[in-house]
């Protein structure tokens, strides 16, 4: 009996001894066989980069295929594809110049196929093509920028202005995928600048610099402390508390004013006393934050009046439209979604540029005539106005 307890556990130990070996790491190579190649390679080639499709090779054991490629300045890059699909996208490159791309299979043990080459001709890339339609005009308080991105690529506008030792040193970035987009640099004195701007994509390519010197309008943020919230007889009264003196009270978030929903009236008009008369440059507008941005009440169109001498009947004959606004969404993307872009525009509040002809007004009455639920109803968290005040 004590010789078969002894053998129990010499078996028993035999068997710990051998379950506590060290295990390795990873995937245990299954073959040092290379996987066939892909053949039958055809290119399309589309705007900084192609498309390649190919016959995947018959490899029970194939993984995925991958593409090697230099970018500008011979920087290696490489894209892979799973063994589900036989097409590569290959993208990135800031010329449309001749590049080789090379293929490999690549099977479950990490082997590697000979290589198969092919030669891609990209079209104009987007960097290039936007930078075609950059232009920079003075405006108050700055310049601003315009230009088009019809692809919605994700690119960055980089400013640059000639410091005192007579270099180019960035002041701003704007990043944008809107197709038809435009910045501003603010807060510049009224003396002639030396400006340089240019197009830059997230490979840094980037297009060549274009330069102007320009002269800043004279511009000042307007002293909220001197609104007053005015009610013409045929403007919205507020709704749930949120009264028209919250809109400028400079608390932005998920606050502001509010009118009712299902009044029957429509569109909804509001009047500010600025306090003071001024060539309007700029109006602000702040979206009521949070979860409710680019949806709700949130204004999508409204129409700008400003008269000098307030008409205390509420009749339109005394005013004048100074603009047509709407509110754009970054992304595009359908009602109740929006992107990391969209927050943050709406965070930054949106800009409308008011002509420099329009007049001076002391008086600006909004008319709302679309809302981004197209509903009846109105509100927003806070307005900011800029412009020239002496007068």
């Amino acid at each position: 009996m004590k010789k078969y307890n002894f053998i129990n556990f010499i078996f028993i130990l035999t068997i710990i001894l051998f379950s506590c070996k060290e295990e390795p790491i990873g995937q245990i190579p299954i073959d040092n066989t290379p996987p066939g190649k892909v053949t039958d390679l055809s290119v399309k080639n589309i705007k900084g980069g192609a498309i390649i499709t190919y016959v995947l090779p018959k490899d029970e054991d194939l993984l995925y295929v991958k593409a090697q490629y230099m970018l500008k300045d011979s920087i290696p890059n490489e894209v892979k594809s799973s063994l589900y699909t036989d097409t590569l996208k290959i993208y990135g490159f800031g010329d449309t110049k001749p590049r080789q791309v090379t293929l490999y299979a690549v099977d479950r043990s990490r082997n590697e196929s000979e290589g198969v080459s092919v030669t891609v001709e990209p079209l104009e890339p987007p960097v290039l093509t936007i930078a075609k339609t950059l232009r920079m005009i003075e405006d108050f308080g700055g310049i601003h920028l315009y230009w088009e991105n019809e692809d919605r690529a994700e690119i960055s506008v980089v400013v640059l202005r000639e410091d005192s030792n007579m270099e180019y040193v960035p002041i701003e970035t704007f990043y944008s995928s809107v197709i038809d987009a435009n910045g501003a640099v603010r807060g510049l004195d009224t003396i002639p600048m030396n400006f340089g701007i240019f197009v830059q994509d997230r490979w840094e390519n980037r297009s060549e610099i274009l330069y102007n010197t320009l002269t800043p309008l004279f511009e000042t943020k307007l002293d909220r402390l001197k609104f007053r919230a005015v009610t013409l007889p045929n403007d919205e009264p507020s709704a749930w508390g949120w009264v028209l003196q919250n809109v400028f009270d400079g608390i932005i978030g998920d606050q502001g004013f509010h009118t009712a929903q299902g009044s029957g009236r429509w569109p909804h008009a509001f009047t500010i006393d600025l306090g003071v008369s001024c060539k309007i440059s700029r109006i602000k507008m702040y979206q009521r934050q949070g979860d409710w941005i680019y949806r709700h009440g949130n204004i999508k169109k409204f129409q700008l009046w400003g008269s000098n001498t307030l008409d205390v009947s509420g009749n339109w004959d005394s005013w004048i439209k100074l603009m047509d606004c709407e509110s754009i969404k970054p992304s595009g993307l359908p009602l109740g979604q929006y992107s990391a872009e969209d927050q943050a525009w709406a965070a930054d509040g949106e800009e409308f540029i008011n002509s420099p002809e329009n007049p001076t007004v002391r008086y600006i009455r909004f008319l709302v005539t679309d809302n981004w639920s197209g509903g009846d109803f109105v509100h927003i968290s806070e307005i900011e106005v800029f412009g020239d005040n002496r007068f």
